[in-house]
């Protein structure tokens, strides 16, 4: 009985400690992940208060008096080093964009053309753009109205009324991530004159104007790139007088602090 009982009790024993192994390893993996999250939220929190950083250095730059040092304002990629790390800064002047709330259906459809959108897609996408800031129920003949809106289960209709904000066309029906994703630094909302400013307008903004060509927008970037290298003054081409600067610009950092670790950070300066 003796023996029985010594058994049982090495048994117990040997359970215990394989449970003591089993919740300290468990303990020990639940520390390790924690600490990893916690990591990770650091790294994230550093990697926003540089790109924010990243944002009032762009400013400075942009007022900058010495014009010789002032950045440019079109569509320009300037990249810094500060505290170990990348940032990567974008300024562009909104007179350079095309802005929804003005432009006509084939400016709308040429710009999502230029972006490599199919040809229906840019077509329909154009005319709900359309239906959402005209103050009318009837729509397009590819656009969307509330019924449209209605069959795509969707909780809204279409505002009726001018976009406050380039965000708010992620909700035009048809709309993707991936298709918005490439849109968003080619729109804006806060220029007031419907023409288009080409010293500081993109490859694909160009594209969007009447009577040109890929030829002619390629050989006047060219010529807008040399001038700007050279520290000339950048002129508009001979084919496209163009608005005039809007004193509104977007400026965008990126901070890098380590392999797949980043964060990006926009503005709206006036």
């Amino acid at each position: 009985m003796i023996k029985v009982n010594k058994g049982l009790a090495l048994i117990v024993v040997l359970w215990v400690i394989t449970l003591l192994t089993i919740m300290a390893s468990s303990f020990a993996l639940t520390m390790q992940r924690e600490t990893a999250i916690i990591g990770g939220l650091k790294e994230a929190a550093q990697a926003a208060a540089l790109a924010e950083g990243g944002i009032n250095f762009g400013i400075l730059m942009l007022l900058n008096t010495d014009t010789e040092k002032r950045w440019q304002a079109n569509s320009s990629l300037y990249e810094i080093q500060f505290a170990g790390s990348r940032i990567r800064i974008l300024i562009a002047d909104e007179s350079g964009k095309v802005n929804v709330n003005l432009a006509s259906k084939e400016q709308l459809q040429q710009l999502f053309e230029s972006l490599a959108v199919e040809e229906s897609s840019a077509d329909s996408l154009s005319d709900a753009i359309i239906d959402w800031r005209d103050k009318n129920e009837s729509p397009e003949i590819n656009g969307a109205e509330q019924s449209q809106y209605e069959s795509a289960d969707l909780k809204y209709s279409p505002r009726n009324d001018q976009f406050k904000s380039v965000e708010e066309v992620q909700m035009v029906l048809g709309m993707t991530g991936e298709i918005y994703k490439q849109l968003e630094a080619k729109i804006s909302v806060y220029t007031r004159n419907k023409k288009i400013n080409p010293m500081t307008a993109s490859r694909e903004v160009l594209l969007t104007l009447p009577d040109v060509n890929k030829e002619m927008v390629d050989e006047y970037l060219l010529q807008r790139a040399e001038n700007e290298r050279n520290g000339e003054k950048v002129v508009k081409p001979d084919w496209y007088s163009g608005g005039s600067n809007s004193d509104v610009y977007m400026i965008v950092a990126e901070a890098m602090i380590a392999e797949g670790i980043s964060e990006k950070i926009m503005a709206i300066m006036k």
